[in-house]
């Protein structure tokens, strides 16, 4: 009888920690990705589920026309298929910068670049670089 009952005890410890390690924070975490996937718009920069790096141009329903590569390749792909946002567009960033912060302008360093330096010559004789040696001393 007490073997039976501490089962059932068992069984009804295990299914609310079930639950709370694993149904819900995966809940969360899909709810999360759903609102990333409708917040997107033309000019994010995004990364697919496959790797594929590529700024939105277009979205239409549940596809997206991305251009991807120094050709700009132009690509439709499913919106599911996005699987992160790495960059926003341009005005959501000037957006999120407050006008007080201003980057303060770097201080200049000068680099003396009027002096020709010419690279010495393979195998040169021994006279040479004794010339050499001796202008660079001057």
């Amino acid at each position: 009888m007490k073997t039976g009952l501490y089962n059932i005890v068992l069984i009804l410890v295990f299914i609310p920690l079930i639950y709370f390690m694993l149904i819900r924070p995966q809940r969360k975490r899909d709810k999360e990705v759903t609102s990333m996937r409708a917040a997107l718009k033309p000019g994010d920069n995004i990364v697919t589920i496959g790797g594929i790096v590529g700024k939105i141009v277009r979205i239409k329903d549940d596809r997206i026309l991305i251009e991807t590569g120094s050709g700009k390749t132009k690509m439709e792909i499913v919106k599911s298929a996005v699987g992160s946002v790495v960059g926003k567009q341009e005005s959501d960033k000037k957006e999120d910068k407050q006008p007080e912060e201003k980057a303060e302008p770097a201080e200049e360093t000068h680099v003396n670049r009027s002096k020709k330096v010419t690279p010495k010559k393979l195998g040169a004789k021994k006279s040479d670089s004794k010339d050499d040696t001796e202008k660079d001393a001057e």
